[in-house]
């Protein structure tokens, strides 16, 4: 079973989504035995980005019944010459396009899911499609984002991950709040349903201003029910939900922020909630021999380093991110700092303008650490120091990915074990969401 399940996300397409997932994937086998599954299943572009032949795909899994790790394609030697990436497979996707697999019904959906679960690799890479559907969303965290990817040189690709966002986070309130839902179980909460759905319904509708946002939400709920142990863990959920990124094709700290983080940043606090949790996974320079790469089908890390190359990218430079790590960019933020960090922000004139400044500092930290920007290869060592950051203990499984793809219901049994009031109606649950 795969230690965690990591899904690569973008609100638009065209920002260099699969380009960032092959690498993040090959970067991540360079530590331990990484699958990359390809689920862009419209288009599959990462049989452009990856040119290899491919025994089995998707599509034997789908029509002639193959085991989803029996699709599993090995780099050849062509690809890779000095056996580097040995720990490195993916599962493509079928050569053209298939009605069922492109729009998977919820029964494939869930095998698939069960299949990725099952695959033989430490760390599963989901190459999700651009954009906003139930393929999307089912394969998304209830707790995170995953990873997003846009880019400064698309500004409306930055409020588009975060309508991404803003439609991961009302499934996990639509499932938590559904007609069957354990929570209207709860003492004071039975009578509220059609008051909630209507109020989550008018938060998420884009043209009603009345509930602008989910801090007006849980505003409102207060007002109604108090401070009812639901309502606590909700405004918890959402303190705690991680959205994190990656600033495709980077063009400068400050160029960067304006064309890209301010849209991002402002489109989540106006729509979803200032009280999210972001974290900035670094960046992929702009470089014209990642392109160039991409258009042979040969990745750039498939290529032969340079001994200067390698001096670069290796130990000590990981050294100087971890030093970076823990001076500056919040990945051992604790419990109490975060309670701290949002009254802060909450205390301030702006809160959305505090928290873009904060974003802007952390910019500005990862640019200063990483020697002025570094290159591709260096950006990548960058992102996935990050990422085993925020996979390593204290961190809890479900701030980062996930370590299963769990079914809905159980989204509810995890949130009522965290309210003691909820203990006898969440007895008998399983395993916690992760």
């Amino acid at each position: 079973m795969p230690k965690r399940i990591i899904p690569v996300a973008s609100g638009k397409g065209g920002v260099g989504k699969t380009t960032f997932a092959v690498h993040f994937a090959l970067e991540l086998s360079k530590r331990a035995p990484t699958v990359l599954v390809d689920l862009d299943t419209a288009t599959s572009s990462l049989r452009n980005t990856l040119r290899m032949p491919v025994a089995h795909d998707l599509y034997h899994f789908h029509r002639k019944g193959h085991r989803l790790s029996d699709c599993v394609t090995q780099l050849d030697a062509h690809l890779d010459r000095s056996g580097r990436f040995k720990d490195f497979g993916f599962v493509a996707g079928p050569i053209h396009y298939l009605e069922d697999l492109a729009a998977m019904g919820p029964e494939l959906r869930r095998r698939l899911a069960g299949e990725i679960a099952a695959l033989p690799a430490d760390y599963v890479v989901l190459d999700l499609r651009a954009g906003v559907d139930a393929t999307v969303l089912e394969f998304l965290p209830y707790t995170n984002s995953g990873v997003l990817v846009f880019t400064p040189q698309l500004p409306q690709a930055a409020a588009a991950a975060a309508d991404l966002v803003k439609a991961v986070v009302f499934r996990t309130l639509r499932i938590v709040f559904g007609a069957h839902s354990g929570v209207f179980e709860l003492p004071g909460i039975s009578a509220g349903r059609e008051l909630i759905d209507d109020l989550l319904g008018r938060a998420e509708d884009a043209y009603d201003s009345s509930v602008p946002s989910l801090d007006y939400l849980l505003r409102d709920l207060r007002d109604v029910f108090g401070e009812h142990p639901l309502v606590a863990a909700l405004g918890e959920l959402l303190s705690e939900f991680r959205v994190h990124y990656l600033l495709n094709q980077f063009d400068g700290v400050e160029a960067s922020h304006e064309g890209a983080v301010v849209p991002f940043v402002r489109t989540l606090s106006d729509g979803v909630s200032a009280r999210l949790e972001l974290t900035q996974l670094g960046w992929l320079a702009q470089d014209a021999s990642l392109h160039r790469a991409n258009c042979l089908g040969r990745p750039i890390l498939l290529e032969e380093e340079s001994p200067r190359t390698r001096a670069v990218a290796g130990e000590p430079y990981l050294a100087e991110l971890e030093a970076l790590r823990h001076a500056a960019l919040g990945l051992e933020r604790r419990p109490s700092e975060r309670i701290a960090r949002q009254r802060k922000l909450a205390a301030a004139a702006d809160p959305v303008d505090a928290l873009l400044g904060e974003q802007l500092d952390h910019l500005r930290a990862i640019f200063a650490g990483s020697g002025g920007g570094g290159g591709v290869r260096e950006n990548l060592a960058y992102c996935v120091s990050r990422a085993l950051a925020l996979m390593q203990p204290p961190r809890l499984p479900t701030e980062f990915g996930m370590t299963q793809l769990a079914p809905p219901e159980q989204l509810v049994r995890w949130l009522l074990r965290r309210m003691p009031v909820a203990a006898a109606a969440a007895s008998g649950a399983g395993d916690p969401v992760r």
